[in-house]
């Protein structure tokens, strides 16, 4: 009888032992802390922006995001972004609380974009027309490459801001402008040109 009792609690403390172990296991899983989840998953693809679309222009060698109520119309090398319907050539001018965008190359004959700037014409004219000043100039990082802000006064007076993307290590450069300047839609006209990427 009392080998019939030892095998029975040997079994019973071998049993209680295996279940102590299994839970031990499952609550250390479920104290696992915060901070080490987030790095489990830190690893994983970011889930896309649904507010947002992506335009690829295979004529510019670019892709870009932009808002998705937003209008993305593209012809010869232009693409015009707007918050309301329009397409290029139509001059629809925007409304206070609208915004119009306008990527394109930046070209020129001079070697650099400040002779560009200075100099639109290309010497039209000759020596006796006066050159743009370049008022100030910003310089920032962006996604795609070097962004330029350049505030130009002309001879008549009047005063333009210029804004350049060069891609990183090339003469590619692309012209980005809006309408109005400033806008409501600033943060999106940021968001637009920290989203460019060449092809």
């Amino acid at each position: 009888m009392k080998k019939k009792e030892n095998k029975k609690s040997a079994r019973t403390i071998t049993i209680a032992l295996i279940v102590g172990v299994f839970l031990i296991f499952i609550l250390a899983a479920f104290k696992q802390k915060p901070q080490d989840l987030s790095q489990q998953y830190s690893n994983q693809p970011q889930i896309q922006n649904t507010n947002f679309k992506t335009h690829t222009s295979q004529d510019l060698k670019i892709s870009f995001q932009y808002p998705k109520e937003w209008y993305v119309n593209e012809k010869d090398r232009n693409i015009l972004i707007a918050s309301y319907y329009t397409r290029i050539g139509q001059n629809i001018v925007p409304k206070e609380n609208q915004i119009k965008m306008f990527i394109d190359e930046f070209s020129g004959c001079h070697p650099s974009i400040e002779e560009n700037l200075k100099d639109p014409a290309c010497g039209e004219g000759g020596m006796s027309v006066q050159q743009n000043k370049i008022l100030s100039k910003n310089t920032s990082q962006k996604t795609g490459g070097t962004f330029y802000t350049y505030i130009v006064l002309s001879p008549d007076g009047k005063q333009y801001i210029y804004y350049l993307l060069q891609k990183n290590n090339s003469d590619t450069i692309l012209q980005i402008s809006k309408q109005p300047d400033p806008s409501q839609f600033d943060k999106e006209f940021e968001d637009i040109i920290n989203s460019v990427k060449f092809l």
